[in-house]
């Protein structure tokens, strides 16, 4: 989220719970990720930055999984939802 701000804009991170699940938001004020690219952001080698690996979120995801939690993300304003189990 930091990155795709350039320096400009913020970055939230809400987090709320219940007796089952925590879940995370991290919402940022950026440009938002075009739709072309929402499909493919957690595959393996995908990336738009020219330094990229494109392991970031894969890497991310797979962490969340091994705990039994989801990830997944929505736009305008960009979203990354986390949701764990407790």
């Amino acid at each position: 989220a930091v990155q795709s701000l350039d320096g400009h804009g913020t970055v939230d991170v809400l987090l709320s719970s219940d007796s089952k699940f925590l879940t995370i938001k991290i919402i940022d004020s950026g440009l938002g990720i075009p739709v072309k690219n929402l499909d493919k952001i957690f595959e393996p080698m995908f990336t738009t930055k020219t330094t990229g690996t494109g392991l970031g979120l894969v890497i991310c995801k797979s962490i969340v999984e091994q705990h039994g939690g989801t990830i997944s993300v929505s736009n305008k304003p960009t979203t990354f939802t986390i949701v764990l189990p407790l």
